[in-house]
This record gives C-alpha cells, sequence and structure tokens, in this order.
C-alpha cells in the first residue's frame, strides 16, 4: 500500500477519489478501506479548505469527470467544511460529485444543513473502520443522478 505522501502526489489522470481531512489517523482509516475497493492509488488527500476549493475549481469539468467521490471533513483550516461543500454545490459540474462528510460535531444544525446540500452520507467521528466500510458501500451502490 502507497505512503499518503505517495498518494498526495499521485498524477491528476489517476484521482478517483478526493479525501479533504486534516487528521492522519483518519486519513490513513480511509485509505485502508479503499484499498479493499482496489481504489488506494487513485486518492488525493487535502488537508485544507481553500487547496480544496482551489483544486477543484481549477478545472471543474474535468475533476467531474475523475472524482468518483468527496469525503469531506467539515471542521478544516483556512476554510469549513460546510462553506467548501456549499461551494461545490454551486458549480454545476460538481453537484454530481457524492459527497460523504466526516465530522465530529453533533450540532443539529451542521447535519441539517449537509441534508440540504444532499450529502450521500454523513459519518460521525470518532471514525471507525465500520462507518468507513458503510460509506464506501454507499458510494458504489447509491442510485446514480
Amino acid at each position: 500500500m502507497p505512503s499518503l505522501s505517495t498518494v498526495e502526489t499521485a498524477p491528476a489522470q489517476t484521482i478517483r477519489v478526493l479525501v479533504v481531512e486534516d487528521n492522519e489517523d483518519d486519513r490513513e482509516l480511509l485509505l485502508r478501506q479503499l484499498k479493499k475497493a482496489n481504489l488506494h492509488e487513485q486518492v488525493q488527500f487535502i488537508g485544507d479548505g481553500k487547496k480544496a476549493l482551489v483544486f477543484l475549481s481549477s478545472r471543474p469539468e474535468e475533476r467531474a469527470a475523475q472524482i468518483m467521490v468527496i469525503f469531506l471533513d467539515l471542521k478544516l483550516p483556512s476554510l469549513k467544511g460546510l462553506d467548501l461543500l456549499k461551494a461545490i454545490k454551486a458549480i454545476p459540474r460538481l453537484q454530481r460529485i457524492p459527497v460523504v462528510v466526516m465530522t465530529s460535531s453533533n450540532n443539529p444544525k451542521d447535519l441539517d444543513e449537509c441534508r440540504k446540500l444532499q450529502v450521500l452520507h454523513y459519518v460521525e467521528k470518532p471514525v471507525t473502520f465500520a462507518t468507513f466500510s458503510k460509506s464506501i458501500a454507499n458510494v458504489f451502490h447509491a442510485p446514480k443522478p
């Protein structure tokens, strides 16, 4: 399995999963689960909300064709996850990319906002292998818009 530093520098054409998460433990856990789905070499990790927005909005047509799912932490440095999620949903080419939100927030407003923004799955932290497994399964078995 590649290290996170190797995955972070994966060539753009191989990206299928974007993980916007600043917690190294959660990144590692997700990477282990993605290995089971044979996607571990097609992951791009970004640990900052602003950098993720620049990455996604720089070439939205290309990103929409590449990325099959975005795993998004709500508590990010520089740009909060909900603000990033709103920005993603405001870009027509990116709206159909499924988003799985991961958060330690137990604020009902956050969950309500995520529902309004049509996230595929909402995973509460601390994240376990089982919750990531369920999220991965939802990505592969969710009906396509």
